[in-house]
């Protein structure tokens, strides 16, 4: 367990709150239906959207623009309509602050 100074330098380092993350184990889809089914395709889905975020984070973090993406995100979920998914929001940051 971390001490809650580190908590609080890395939230000042990026400007925003920080939590704890589980991680997240899964197989392609298709490997799952040649093999054993492991997976369903909706529990498949679910993980998918969560794997893309994932990846929008930690590009934002590889190019230096985790904080616009953080302001872009908390800009965009003030006008969201609840039937937009955490997916389609995060993209939607990633292609104003990106490109």
């Amino acid at each position: 367990m971390l001490k809650q100074e580190v908590y609080e330098k890395a939230s000042n380092i990026f400007g925003v709150s920080v939590g704890i993350a589980d991680m997240v184990g899964y197989i392609n889809l298709d490997e799952s239906i040649e093999g054993e089914k492991v997976v369903t395709p909706e529990e498949y889905k679910i993980v998918s959207d969560e794997l893309d975020i994932n990846t929008i984070i930690c590009n934002s973090i590889n190019v230096g623009k985790y904080q616009q993406l953080q302001l872009s995100l908390y800009e965009l979920n003030k006008n969201r309509h609840h039937r937009s998914k955490d997916l389609t929001i995060y993209k939607k940051a990633w292609k104003q602050i990106y490109g």
